[in-house]
């Protein structure tokens, strides 16, 4: 049963990181804009509920929860980027390094794994390297040229997010159990 969760969890993931990529190579301006239209609505309906939940709760409650004040800070982030996508869109050079940064963190996470399964003596534990190591280079490029122009950058990180997902999912299908020839 683990290994069956442990498989589909890699598969989900996989798929994920596949339509992402699909969807920002063949237009990444309209499916970011979207994308940050998304999360402003689900950031404006937490901070109502927030604030709702501020208004329920007995006065001492909202002190320590302070949820008066984040509900407040949510929807008015959320407006905005409902309202302002095309901002976020004119500081992707910046976004792309807190991008870099994030599949960097995720390249050392696949590192780990790597090492894990390499202590554990499984066979295939080098297509997880592989997958690690495609994962930091991209990392390195879209952190060290952020301000190469948007639609090299897109298409950049649509085609490191398909390469990657197809790695991860080969990577999830793999036998857990180790080769009896290997030491």
């Amino acid at each position: 049963m683990e290994k069956l969760k442990s498989i589909g969890s890699g598969v989900v993931g996989a798929l994920c990181e596949l339509a992402v990529g699909i969807l920002l190579l063949i237009n990444p301006v309209d499916f970011t804009t979207r994308i940050i239209m998304v999360v402003g609505v689900v950031l404006a309906v937490i901070g109502v509920i927030n604030i709702v939940r501020y208004f329920r709760s007995t006065p001492q409650a909202g002190i320590i929860e302070r949820k008066l004040s984040a509900g407040i800070i949510e929807v008015i982030c959320g407006v905005f980027c409902v309202t302002n996508p095309q901002w976020f869109i004119a500081t992707f050079p910046a976004l792309a390094v807190i991008y870099g940064i994030g599949t960097l963190v995720s390249g050392v996470m696949k590192v780990e794994l790597t090492v894990n399964m390499l202590r554990m003596k499984v066979r295939h534990w080098w297509i997880s390297a592989v997958g690690a190591a495609v994962t930091i280079i991209c990392a390195v490029i879209i952190i060290s040229n952020p301000l190469g122009t948007t639609a090299v950058l897109w298409t950049f990180i649509a085609i490191s997010l398909i390469v990657e997902a197809i790695i991860d999912f080969v990577a999830a299908f793999l036998p857990a159990k180790k080769d009896p020839n290997e030491v």
